[in-house]
């Protein structure tokens, strides 16, 4: 009995998964961040982490995973505002390690293509973002 098989046609909306060379640079990318902002709090290391947090959201990492990152982030914005200083709490400092950790235990779940999309559509609000005059009160 013969059997037929279709060829194999590349899908251009197929899921790619991430390799581990991959997943591995971005896993260290995203502690790195989280230790800069911990160990040396400024308005750079706070926007880097930002921006990944961000991306990540966008290319659809679960939103569970990243809800304890983004309050702690929050929390330092409004701290931010009330002294114009950027500080991580001790408390804030553990917290984000384990999000940091629980983020590159799931890593391996987003296809590249769609990461890369969401990298490059948040790189353009940022972008966007500055690029609008201020007002001065």
């Amino acid at each position: 009995m013969r059997r037929y098989h279709r060829p194999v046609v590349f899908q251009p909306k197929a899921n790619v998964p991430m390799v581990t060379e991959t997943r591995d640079r971005l896993a260290l990318q995203i502690r790195m961040a989280g230790e800069s902002l911990i160990q040396h709090p400024s308005i750079d290391a706070y926007n880097t982490l930002s921006k990944m947090l961000a991306s990540l959201s966008r290319a659809g990492m679960a939103a569970a995973l990243l809800d304890r990152g983004t309050k702690i982030m929050n929390t330092i914005c409004d701290r931010y505002e009330q002294s114009r200083h950027i500080t991580v709490e001790s408390e804030e400092a553990v917290s984000l390690r384990q999000t940091t950790a629980d983020i590159d235990e799931a890593l391996h779940r987003l296809p590249v293509q769609r990461f890369k999309h969401a990298v490059a559509e948040v790189e353009a609000f940022f972008a966007a973002v500055e690029a609008q005059p201020t007002i001065e009160t």
